[in-house]
């Protein structure tokens, strides 16, 4: 486990968004150093944080983004609404949707994986 403080002092939490603002950062700091070599001191971290979302089921899901938090139907298709808007490029937009539907319709599962190795008992 690792544990990292933002400016404030406050723990950064170990999701994705947290992850990829610090890649960011250090990324600006590296580019700053191969730019301008022996320059003032590295500035600290900030986390931003731009909320949280999950689905807790059919047609539910929990939303906080600032101060507001919902749940139930508004929290779930703001979830679809978010996921959809950071997949690149329309077509992949328009086929996630297209499977999401499908699914949402017709009661079934998504992918599965197939390993094409047979279950066997041992007696």
């Amino acid at each position: 486990m690792a544990l990292v403080l933002d400016v404030d002092g406050k723990p950064v939490p170990g999701v994705s968004p947290a992850a990829m603002q610090m890649a960011r950062h250090v990324a600006r700091l590296i580019e700053r150093q191969l730019l301008l070599p022996g320059q003032a001191p590295r500035p600290a971290f900030r986390y931003r944080d731009k909320g949280t979302m999950a689905t807790i089921g059919r047609s539910a899901a929990v939303a906080k983004i600032g101060q507001f938090e919902f749940s139930g139907l508004p929290a779930w298709l703001a979830w679809l609404l978010v996921h959809l808007i950071f997949l690149i490029g329309f077509r992949n937009k328009l086929a996630v949707l297209l499977q999401w539907a499908y699914s949402y319709f017709t009661y079934k599962r998504g992918a599965r994986i197939i390993t094409g190795l047979r279950a066997t008992s041992t007696d």
